[in-house]
């Protein structure tokens, strides 16, 4: 009954896996899964994908994304937010102009080298378990895309809000980080709230209490956001009842469609979903296939 997605409002003090694996026992499913993790100090949009809506994933994951964010001036963390021990100090504290001026160096494709404690792999191991372990080790830079970065509230001297629309793989503690270098001090986030993730919405958003509370099922399908949700930005295509079923065995269908070759594309049959496929000389031919 539960193929679909959960807008989920992650509460502070809980990691994306722990959410995830409430409300998959809360709605009583055996597949659920998250589209881009949040640290256990951030809140806000998880889009959570239950039963064949996993198969969807990859879209929400590679969805542009939104945060509101706190930078406090002056120390410096290990984990480079609030949890973490401070490992440095300075006196020194940005203007309004200072840090305005010094936004636009972030805008745009820039590299950026992940916090060590991350879920990045070295060798095979997670950077956060090297760095519990005292190894030490290297991550190399990345390449990620800032669409915007604006203060949006020069709370003090101490303290500054910031909103930031960007690509999926940014890691805003290493934002918070590499701006306050940029103006000669220690920096460190004390809070992060996740906006968006595509078209999933914070004002959309229900927390694990509100959900556990609707005790009848059938008030989940409230809540519940259909697959295709995630699939806005690709073609559909709708096909009968006999095509339908041929793709869903796995075989190719003919189309008459004029759909460019090597185009992915959602299939349905009477608005319900088929499958995601390719289109390859005028036929469908299926790679993820949805069972209901």
């Amino acid at each position: 009954m539960f193929n679909g997605w959960i807008n989920l409002n992650k509460q502070k003090g809980l990691s994306s896996a722990k959410a995830t694996n409430y409300l998959k026992k809360i709605v009583g499913v055996k597949k659920a899964g998250h589209a881009g993790t949040l640290d256990p100090l951030a809140e806000g949009v998880l889009p959570v994908a239950l039963g064949e809506a996993t198969k969807t994933m990859p879209y929400a994951i590679d969805a542009k994304k939104k945060y509101e964010f706190d930078i406090e001036w002056g120390k410096s963390t290990d984990t480079e937010d609030s949890e973490g021990t401070v490992i440095a100090k300075s006196t020194s504290r940005p203007s309004k102009n200072d840090i305005i001026k010094n936004l636009n160096g972030f805008v745009g494709n820039i590299d950026q080298i992940p916090p060590t404690y991350s879920a990045i792999k070295i060798n095979g191991k997670r950077s956060y378990e090297l760095a519990r372990n005292n190894i030490k080790f290297d991550i190399k830079p990345r390449k990620v895309f800032i669409e915007n970065f604006v203060l949006s509230n020069y709370i003090s001297t101490d303290k500054s809000r910031f909103i930031v629309d960007c690509s999926k793989g940014v890691y805003i503690r290493s934002l918070a980080r590499d701006l306050a270098k940029s103006m000669g001090m220690d920096g460190h986030i004390t809070y992060l709230k996740r906006l968006t993730v595509g078209s999933f919405l914070y004002k959309d958003a229900i927390l694990l209490a509100d959900i556990e509370k609707l005790v009848d099922k059938a008030k989940l399908l409230d809540i519940l956001m259909p697959l295709s949700f995630v699939l806005d930005d690709i073609p559909a295509i709708d096909i009968d009842k006999n095509k339908a079923k041929l793709l869903s065995m796995g075989q190719r269908v003919s189309i008459k469609e004029g759909i460019k070759d090597k185009k992915i594309v959602f299939v349905s049959s009477n608005s319900q979903p088929v499958a995601l496929a390719k289109i390859e000389n005028k036929n469908i031919l299926p790679y993820r296939v949805f069972n209901f």
